[in-house]
């Protein structure tokens, strides 16, 4: 049973990351791995495009499913202040925020289903 890694601690990749226009801000998205209680996991964060350890990013949508690929999840700047993210429709939702409240300028989140 030791082999099976059924409960296994989730490990993070990083997919894309991408700072604004101006270099103020930097948006990150990121898979987590499944196990046997919990499925994969796509995650974007937003930071300052000068992150530091000392500074968490701020978690700003999540979304999980057990088919889930890092394709179903996408964003882009729309503009300085807005960012695109568009997902499968099929995906479920756990965190979906509207616009950033820890950075300065804020980004206004766009969500676009597939």
């Amino acid at each position: 049973m030791a082999n099976f890694e059924l409960l296994d601690e989730p490990t993070e990749t990083e997919l894309k990351a991408e700072c604004d226009y101006e270099g103020l801000r930097k948006v990150k998205m990121t898979e987590m791995t499944g196990n046997a209680t919990a499925n994969r996991s796509i995650h974007i964060y937003a930071s300052d495009c000068s992150y530091n350890d000392k500074i968490e990013p701020e978690p700003i949508f999540v979304a999980s499913a057990g088919f889930i690929k890092p394709k179903d999840v996408s964003f882009e700047w729309k503009s300085f202040d807005t960012l695109t993210i568009k997902y499968n429709k099929k995906l479920d939702i756990f965190k979906q925020k509207t616009e950033s409240e820890s950075l300065n300028p804020k980004i206004i989140f766009e969500y676009i289903t597939e």
